[in-house]
């Protein structure tokens, strides 16, 4: 199983470059997959949810402060970070500033878990931030989205809505009940290949979502490079940004490890998914791109946090909650 979960999961960022690369070259043996990226992404955060537990949430509910400013700092920074790119960068590019407005308004990926627990951040407050963040974002996603990127295309907040109940919500509850349901001490036994089935259904979702866009990116061939320094720009402020107001609030650098991860890694799956079925394959760019380099920036950075340990690590880590799961081998993603 380790050889498998080292080809899969962390060589991810290599296979998300070489598949963008091959459905952009050869896109027509996988446009089939395109009417079924909402679905597989769906069984994507069903496997994440098989994961989630209530049970992190104790300290930081008696002790709200850095539950309350991850999630505000989240979802304030992000958002305002994708509308001035998309004013700045897209401004005559319409589908490209929608598609990045969305992916900042999607909720954090299962992935800044595992960055948390590398780089030494309170991994409890990051699964709890990760588990607020998906249960609301059906509501908080269509919101943002129709409020900053309406000047740009046209939003159908009911739309969005639906699609992000189907995707996330429903997902999320099925994996509960699952959870529920089977027991933790059974679901464990399964654990190790949870990151596999995630990691392979990325991978049919990039193809399914490359393929279908590869005329129209052929065509804006020159956005590339744009659009890459644009969203690891957006992933570095992001990050410093959420670590600096942290900070500034007196959290504990740990605890502030764990927001900062959480702000600056989202489910840019989601982004692209969502981007590709309301706005145009295009718009799916800035998401795609963001799931790559999100995955390669958290995880140099989750590399050089690793070594620099907090005071009492031991004491707030403990055994990491999600270590065999998804959130500790990338598998959501985004």
């Amino acid at each position: 199983m380790a050889p498998l979960r080292f080809l899969f999961n962390r060589l991810m960022p290599l296979w998300l470059i070489l598949l963008g690369i091959v459905a952009y070259l050869q896109p027509h043996p996988f446009l089939f997959l395109h009417p079924y990226v909402t679905y597989l992404l769906g069984g994507v955060i069903l496997v994440m949810s098989l994961t989630l537990t209530l049970g992190a949430l104790g300290d930081l509910v008696r002790r709200p402060l850095a539950l309350v400013a991850g999630f505000f700092i989240k979802w304030i920074t992000v958002p305002l970070g994708g509308w001035i790119a998309a004013l700045v960068v897209y401004s005559h590019q319409p589908q490209l500033a929608a598609g990045t407005i969305l992916d900042g308004s999607v909720p954090a990926g299962v992935s800044s878990n595992l960055f948390s627990f590398i780089g030494h951040g309170s991994v409890a407050l990051a699964v709890s931030l990760t588990f607020i963040h998906t249960v609301l974002s059906p509501l908080i996603t269509p919101s943002l989205t129709k409020l900053l990127a309406s000047r740009f295309v046209a939003v159908n907040f009911l739309t969005l809505f639906i699609q992000m109940v189907e995707i996330v919500l429903v997902p999320v509850v099925l994996g509960l009940a699952i959870r529920y349901a089977v027991g933790e001490q059974r679901l464990k036994r399964g654990e190790p290949v949870l990151p596999l089935i995630s990691a392979v259904l990325l991978y049919l979702i990039e193809l399914g979502l490359i393929s279908p866009a590869a005329a129209t990116i052929r065509a804006n061939l020159h956005w590339i490079p744009i659009v890459t320094v644009t969203t690891t720009a957006l992933i570095l402020v992001n990050l410093g940004v959420a670590y600096g107001i942290a900070r500034a609030l007196r959290i504990s650098d740990r605890k502030s490890r764990a927001i900062m991860f959480d702000t600056g890694v989202y489910n840019s799956g989601l982004g692209a998914v969502l981007a590709a079925a309301n706005f145009g394959a295009f718009a799916a760019l800035p998401p795609l791109m963001n799931a790559t380099m999100n995955l390669i920036v958290g995880a140099l950075l989750a590399g050089i946090l690793q070594n620099y340990p907090t005071a009492s690590d031991e004491a707030e880590l403990g055994p990491a909650p999600l270590v065999g799961g998804p959130g500790v081998h990338v598998t959501s993603g985004m």
